[in-house]
């Protein structure tokens, strides 16, 4: 079995220049992605699309990318107080953006 790879310790944000480009992979597939993960098409992308994606997908890069917005959905989904009404721990685009920003600012991006 492959081993999964997870973001959620904080190892990450303690290390080199591979965290920042490990978190600039995670953040172009969710922008490149976030209509084929919002399946309801709702404007948020919620648990249940995430975790069905993680499922349906074979390939272990896009998996762990999955599983680091799983992972880190309440964080993500706090980022903004959308205008539009949608599932409280929904990910917006503009919860996206928000937390990105922030996460390689952190990182020294």
């Amino acid at each position: 079995m492959a081993e999964e790879i997870s973001f959620t310790d904080r190892n990450w944000y303690e290390q080199d220049d591979t965290s920042q480009d490990d978190m600039k992979a995670v953040r172009d597939y969710a922008y490149a992605s976030f209509d084929r993960l919002d399946k309801n098409g709702n404007g948020f992308i919620e648990r249940s699309e995430l975790a069905n994606a993680l499922h349906l997908t074979k390939d272990l890069r896009e998996k762990s990318f999955i599983q680091f917005l799983l992972n880190n959905q309440t964080a993500i989904s706090d980022m903004v107080t959308d205008r539009k009404p949608g599932p409280v721990t929904g990910i917006s685009r503009d919860d996206l953006e928000s937390y990105f920003t922030l996460v390689i600012k952190l990182l020294g991006g």
